[in-house]
């Protein structure tokens, strides 16, 4: 398998809109899909945070996954979470998956993002990569989050991947990259054991650390789910990948105005994303349903909040 570069810049974490029969609402996510499409270097799907991913089940991952793909159509990346409770079980998912991906022919870039201390340890991980490489194909892009690993009912020894073992890992032809949440200076020793591999990338996961310190492979964004464009557009100038500096004399002033409004609708939504978000999409007609996996409490003070956040930034569309 030869090696994949993975996208560089803002990648949605894109909610997963559901009927309130529990189905995928097929016409909500192709809204969805449509409005973020030009605005994002890739989408990441079935998230374990905002794409409820820990509470789909594989029929509903690969449908979600199957539409998107017929949406995107090759356009950007398609991130797609394949961590299941189970070594096992997550072989056998990405398998499935794969077979969606060979009845479609799709051509776009894929690659499976997995969790792996949510069912399996620091030791061997490197030789469990390699057997799976072989096996699908498609690149993996790691994900660290000791949040995640400690709200499990039994959680393993550690809740991080061993900075030694990701370095063994980044040596691998199929590891693409890494979404980092934890300690700073654990992202900062991640960082200097990937360094020596140019094409490797180390997302922020958490949006306010992108905010203050931005990585320079990118960010997985929540807040993109309401705010696209302002989000394309702080990525954008944090990674210089645009030359907005040299157009607009007061360009630091609109790039510490939108930070600011990026970082107050996080403030607001970050007890409850995935229901707040969904309530306002629903509002405005993305949606069809704020329906959760999980019960969520009213949501009428925080939509209320984000609406006139949003108008007085001029983005409420």
């Amino acid at each position: 398998m030869e090696s994949a570069i993975a996208p560089r810049g803002l990648i949605v974490d894109l909610i997963t809109p559901l009927l309130r029969n529990g189905a995928i609402d097929h016409r909500g996510l192709k809204r969805l899909l449509d409005r973020m499409a030009a605005k994002c270097q890739a989408i990441l799907l079935a998230s374990p945070h905002m794409g409820e991913g820990n509470n789909l089940g594989l029929d509903l991952r690969s449908e979600l996954f199957d539409i998107s793909m017929g949406v995107i159509r090759a356009k950007i990346p398609i991130l797609l979470w394949v961590t299941q409770d189970t070594e096992e079980k997550t072989r056998e998912g990405i398998l499935a998956l794969k077979k969606s991906i060979e009845r479609r022919r799709y051509t776009g870039q894929v690659f499976w993002v997995d969790t792996p201390l949510y069912y399996h340890s620091n030791r061997g991980l490197p030789a469990y990569y390699q057997d799976l490489g072989s096996m699908v194909e498609r690149p993996f892009i790691l994900h660290n989050d000791p949040s995640l690993i400690n709200r499990l009912e039994k959680p393993l020894k550690r809740d991080n991947i061993r900075t030694s073992i990701l370095k063994e890992l980044c040596g691998l032809v199929n590891i693409a990259g890494l979404v980092f949440l934890g300690a700073f200076e654990r992202g900062h020793n991640y960082h200097r054991a990937c360094h020596w591999r140019t094409d490797f990338r180390i997302y922020d996961g958490d949006e306010t650390h992108f905010l203050d310190h931005p990585s320079m492979s990118g960010v997985i964004s929540a807040g993109a789910n309401l705010a696209p464009d302002a989000w394309r557009k702080i990525t954008e100038s944090s990674l210089h990948l645009t030359g907005d500096r040299k157009k607009y004399p007061d360009y630091l002033q609109q790039v510490w105005r939108l930070g600011q409004y990026l970082l107050d609708l996080h403030n607001i939504c970050h007890k409850r994303p995935v229901a707040i978000v969904k309530g306002v999409l629903a509002d405005k007609g993305i949606i069809e349903t704020p329906s959760c996996t999980s019960p969520a409490e009213d949501m009428e003070e925080a939509k209320s909040r984000i609406k006139e956040l949003m108008l007085h930034y001029g983005n409420y569309e």
